[in-house]
């Protein structure tokens, strides 16, 4: 889980994106996206993939089983 929380805020950060525009993009509520920023709660697997799209970036990334490169990593 930390993981995610990790990456979540280090993309939120990179592309300059708000909680608040990323919960209006994906159609959340601003709550959830605050709560899975904070690691209070995670993602159901339909908002992970929708995450995923809007980054641009893999589940896999996000959860951590892949790293930047997209090399599996071992857990």
């Amino acid at each position: 889980m930390q993981i995610f929380i990790t990456r979540l805020n280090k993309l939120l950060e990179e592309n300059k994106i708000s909680r608040y525009r990323l919960a209006k993009d994906i159609n959340v509520s601003n709550q959830a996206v605050l709560w899975w920023c904070s690691g209070v709660n995670e993602p159901k697997i339909s908002y992970l993939k929708k995450l995923a799209e809007y980054f641009d970036v893999t589940c896999d990334y996000l959860v951590g089983l892949e790293d930047e490169n997209g090399t599996k990593t071992r857990t």
